[in-house]
């Protein structure tokens, strides 16, 4: 076997929803307007991404605690209205995986490494988002202790 990547640690965040705007337009201030819907009503963002559609489009990831996108539904019908996305979908409960440094720019494949372990047990990441400290991955809360021992398996944390 070989030798385990060393990470600072094991952070998580659950009681989360998934949203995903699929296919809008990248007008400049287009990403800004959805972000700030929520900005607005005081909602805070615990993950985002956004990447290219096939089409020159964008599409975006964000996670919100669930219970205040409960309260706010009537802002994915105003992203809906406002923006014409493609497809605007809410995904719950999940949560989110980040293993953290230190000195994650000088590890090589770590985002590889992280793709690879959850395949091995066929865990569905819906989104994967890396930085130069951490790699954050959003999986189903019911995978949550299958998604753990899976990072198990090629990275270590401390307790």
């Amino acid at each position: 076997m070989t030798d385990k990547i060393q990470c600072g640690g094991l952070m998580e965040r659950g009681d989360l929803c998934l949203v995903e705007v699929l296919g809008f337009d990248w007008r400049p201030g287009q990403a800004c307007g959805i972000l700030g819907k929520f900005g607005q009503a005081e909602i805070s963002l615990s993950y985002l991404s956004i990447g290219n559609g096939p089409e020159g489009d964008k599409n975006m990831s964000f996670c919100l605690n669930t219970a205040r996108l409960a309260e706010h539904r009537h802002l994915l019908d105003e992203v809906k209205e406002d923006f014409a996305p493609t497809k605007i979908e809410a995904r719950a409960p999940v949560i989110i995986l980040t293993l953290y440094g230190p000195h994650f720019l000088e590890k090589h494949n770590l985002a590889s490494e992280v793709f690879s372990a959850l395949c091995v047990d066929g865990i569905n990441a819906h989104t994967v988002c890396s930085s130069v400290n951490s790699i954050s991955v959003v999986v189903d809360t019911l995978d949550r202790d299958r998604t753990v021992a899976c990072l198990g398996q090629k990275f270590t944390w401390p307790e």
